[in-house]
């Protein structure tokens, strides 16, 4: 049944605060965990979550608020789960930051937040709602409002996020498959299962792999192709729909060629990017960026930047395939952003995040986009293609301006041939030559409205005053904060949904950071530990009392 916390609300007349000193008043007053239950735990709105809860009468729910807060303290102090449950235990601070101010009173057990975890993921998996997310876009649109952050100028950018699987090789990861295969199967079909595998059965994936030299590579390949079609065969009408059934015959289908009852391996040039490449995390995909392999998943972030804020907060975090390329993220994030922060107009980007798509969309939502570069070929003739009334004329750096002339595609340019003999300009030119011996030879230029799209983002560039160029450069350092607790670009957790989750959770301590910066000073950042001491020993000395209470009982 699910019931709201309203047991914080009410203060104790010998409460916590009231046995603190002068000196430890104004530490706890200080400390980031006095911000966080002001800004956050008392701005998390539980009845978003009742529909997670029966409704007839029974044993009510675990406080929502201090799950959720709990979980963003998580994120915000780089916890483990048992660092977490250990601070909620005995760190006073820790739990009077989500309203816990009676040093008796027993807090929630690690059953009970895994429990809420997987409640608030299997109703995504049904509906689609993403709860998390929402606490998100309401924490942030209170704070956006309370600091009178002014959102009409943003910047964005996007990085790599792994799961934490292992990297598989294309043998390993078909012999892995087969071993998790034989936990499901039963009958005779098992029987006949492990007369198939035998050889892999002695050892780990991992273990036979490593035995294997680079010219037995390809036989053992063929080899377990064979096995594959006859498994495949063995279990085509085996009712089971469980991940290790799904996931063999993903592989099955994606990773061999049948031909006629002939199976081979695909040539690894045949593969694709979102094929399995992991059986912990069936839906992440694989990139490679810097010559290095990547599996898991891409965090795209936005965040105001407008000069007038005292403050800039994030406003928008999403994690998607890591296949995606950037334009079409922010294609799909453009009218999610100006629904959260109507006043949008700028928003500053890398080159990466230019297309046709997105410029059309920036139109439609009065967008301008301002990007550090474009891609395509740079101009080294410096064409520019402008727009006069209802009309395109395109200038170069010889010094002409041609109108265009429509074509069935889109339109073109000729221009003068005795200019551009003696234009210094000539060499350095690569729009294209056409003509011969009857006709004289003459540059044309034909363009379409992407190229037109994309000259207005060159010109938009051009128009901002120098200081304004580098808007963009300092969100790699929001990039570094949003992966604060990441080793080797990977975080703790597999599966879309809980990265997500774990982005989402980073996303709002880092917001939180921020607003504490902005009302206590960057002078209010106090040692943890000596917080830590100074407030439990107020603990210590209430749950001494206690005990010796108990004792004379």
């Amino acid at each position: 049944m699910f019931k709201r916390n309203t047991g914080y609300q009410q203060k104790e007349l010998f409460g916590f605060e009231s046995n603190l000193t002068k000196k430890q008043s104004i530490y706890l007053k200080s400390s980031t965990e006095f911000t966080f239950f002001n800004e956050i735990f008392h701005k998390i709105d539980e009845n978003d979550f009742s529909l997670l809860y029966s409704s007839t009468k029974s044993r009510p729910n675990v406080p929502i608020n201090q799950l959720v807060g709990a979980l963003i303290l998580k994120h915000l102090n780089n916890w483990t789960y048992a660092e977490l449950f250990k601070n909620l235990t005995f760190n006073s601070l820790t739990r009077y930051s989500i309203g816990i101010t009676d040093p008796t009173a027993d807090i929630f057990s690690e059953a009970t937040m895994f429990n809420f975890q997987n409640r608030v993921i299997k109703h995504y998996e049904v509906s689609g709602q993403d709860l998390i997310t929402e606490v998100f876009d309401s924490l942030t649109a209170n704070q956006l409002k309370q600091f009178e952050i002014n959102t009409s100028i943003q910047r964005g950018d996007s990085f790599l996020v792994g799961s934490k699987v292992i990297d598989y090789s294309r043998l390993r990861l078909f012999i892995e498959v087969l071993k998790r295969l034989s936990r499901v199967l039963e009958g005779d079909i098992k029987k006949q299962f492990y007369c198939k595998i035998s050889q892999y059965d002695k050892t780990t994936a991992g273990q036979y792999v490593y035995q294997i030299s680079k010219e037995e590579l390809p036989q053992q390949l063929n080899k377990i192709a064979t096995i594959y079609f006859e498994i495949n065969e063995l279990i085509k009408d085996y009712q089971n729909d469980c991940d290790e059934i799904k996931n063999f015959r993903r592989v099955y289908d994606e990773y061999f060629i049948v031909d006629d009852k002939k199976i081979s391996v695909k040539p690894t040039s045949a593969l694709k990017s979102d094929d399995l490449n992991s059986p912990d995390d069936p839906e992440a995909t694989f990139s490679a960026k810097y010559g290095r392999r990547h599996v898991g998943y891409s965090t795209h972030l936005s965040e105001t930047i407008n000069p007038e804020n005292n403050i800039n907060l994030i406003t928008d975090v999403v994690v998607v395939k890591n296949n995606l390329t950037d334009d079409r993220i922010l294609e799909a994030r453009i009218p999610k952003l100006k629904k959260k922060t109507p006043s949008l107009s700028e928003y500053f980007t890398d080159g990466a995040y230019g297309s046709e798509q997105v410029d059309l969309l920036n139109k439609e939502h009065n967008i301008t986009q301002y990007q550090t570069g474009v891609k395509g070929r740079k101009s080294e003739a410096n064409v520019r293609i402008n727009k006069e009334g209802e009309h395109y004329t395109v200038s170069c750096g010889g010094g002409q301006t041609i109108e265009a002339i429509s074509t069935e595609k889109g339109y073109k340019v000729v221009f003068d041939p005795e200019i551009c003999k003696n234009c210094p300009l000539k060499d350095l030119c690569k729009l294209k030559k056409q003509g011969g011996q009857r006709m004289e030879t003459k540059r044309h230029y034909y363009f379409r409205m992407r190229n037109i799209l994309a000259h207005e983002r060159i010109q938009n560039v051009e128009s901002l005053p120098p200081e304004r160029r580098h808007t963009r450069s300092n969100v790699e350092a929001t990039v570094k904060e949003l992966k604060r607790g990441m080793q080797n670009g990977k975080v703790r957790v597999r599966h879309w949904i809980r990265v997500s989750l774990h982005m989402i959770f980073t996303a709002i301590s880092v917001n939180l950071r921020r607003i504490h910066m902005k009302i206590k000073g960057k002078n209010s950042f106090l040692e943890y530990s000596l917080l830590e001491k100074l407030v439990i020993l107020v603990y210590d000395k209430k749950i001494s009392k206690y005990s010796r209470l108990c004792s004379n009982q």
